[in-house]
């Protein structure tokens, strides 16, 4: 039998403390195995794995996934297990339906998610170069940005450059930023992001706001002048978390409604949107830029509210290095619908 001491025991409580979660010896350890991991899944690793991977999640069967992925049930298993010995970590777990990633399936499906749709869309430019695309343009984009620097500008741009494939992605600019800053994406259309690296610049293209919509068939939306304590009791449909839009609301909204009740769900899904507004009582605070768009549709009308609720300016992020001629192009024909000057 081992008896420790007093002594032996702080020591060993001091040595576990310096060890904790944040300490940098179990950092430099993390890093260390994730090398690691990065090594195997390099040396090793099998793109045929990583679409196993997503498709098992989707199916929920080892079985089923196989079929969709046209392999045998037996080659699905083994290569799902030769990915775990990888990883050495399990993926996977069985439950009464089936099975389901575990955490660390979680984590490794999400990413795989990621280079599969960049396969996809480098397999969609090499397909469009050789029907006769002969340039390239990867743009990224905010939800704003594509409805009200993008998608004004296509049919211009196609007009003097139809040969251009345009490969556009939108997602947040928190998401996008990464890409473009490792070279994924040629520009970046979104507001003015706080730091940028000293080789990468941001020219704004378009001044903007945020303005308050409801259903056209709302109690208010035709009276004129409207404060906003008028709109107490409406149900607030969330904007998207971190988005400016979203410190807007908490700051003008709530800070005038206290008591505001809203929906339990946050999205830019401008289908979502318009199809929530129609419910009774529904507002929402929306950049003036995207609002345009659903206002045309009809069913949906800015409530004469008057905000002091500027919001960034909208423009376009890229390399100062490596910005290719099509995008100076396509900012030029930008600037002139927008009737901005070059900066």
């Amino acid at each position: 039998m081992t008896v420790c001491n007093s002594h032996q025991m702080t020591n060993s409580a001091k040595n576990s403390t310096s060890r904790s979660a944040d300490s940098p010896w179990t950092e430099g350890r993390s890093l260390a195995l994730a090398r690691t991991i990065y090594g195997h899944l390099i040396q090793r690793g099998r793109l045929r794995q990583l679409q196993l991977l997503v498709v098992v999640e989707d199916c929920g069967s080892i079985a089923r996934a196989a079929s969709e992925v046209c392999m045998s049930q037996s080659a699905a298993t083994q290569a799902l297990a030769e990915l775990e010995g990888l990883v050495g970590m399990r993926l996977f777990e069985r439950h009464a339906r089936g099975i389901r990633p575990t955490e660390s399936g979680h984590a490794l499906i999400a990413q795989a998610r990621e280079v599969i749709v960049r396969l996809r869309q480098s397999a969609e430019q090499l397909a469009a170069t050789k029907q006769g695309a002969t340039k390239a343009l990867r743009i990224g984009s905010i939800a704003a940005a594509s409805h009200s620097l993008i998608a004004p500008v296509l049919a211009d741009f196609y007009r003097v450059h139809p040969e251009v494939h345009i490969d556009l992605e939108e997602d947040t600019a928190a998401r996008l930023l990464p890409l473009l800053i490792g070279g994924g994406l040629d520009a970046l259309f979104c507001r003015s992001p706080q730091r940028l690296p000293a080789d990468v610049v941001f020219n704004p293209l378009l001044e903007d706001d945020a303005v308050i919509l409801a259903a056209s068939s709302h109690p208010l939306s035709t009276m004129a002048a409207l404060p906003i304590g008028a709109l107490d009791g409406a149900r607030w449909i969330l904007p998207a978390p971190s988005i400016q839009l979203r410190e807007l609301f908490e700051s003008i909204v709530l800070g005038a409604l206290p008591n505001a009740s809203w929906f339990p769900l946050s999205t830019m899904s401008l289908a979502v949107l318009e199809r929530l507004l129609q419910q009774p009582g529904a507002v929402m605070l929306l950049p003036r830029s995207i609002s345009t768009s659903m206002i045309a549709g009809g069913r949906v009308r800015q409530l004469d509210v008057s905000l002091a609720a500027p919001l960034d300016p909208l423009g376009v992020v890229h390399s100062t290095e490596r910005a290719p001629d099509l995008l100076r192009a396509f900012m030029s024909i930008a600037r002139q619908r927008l009737g901005t000057k070059q900066r």
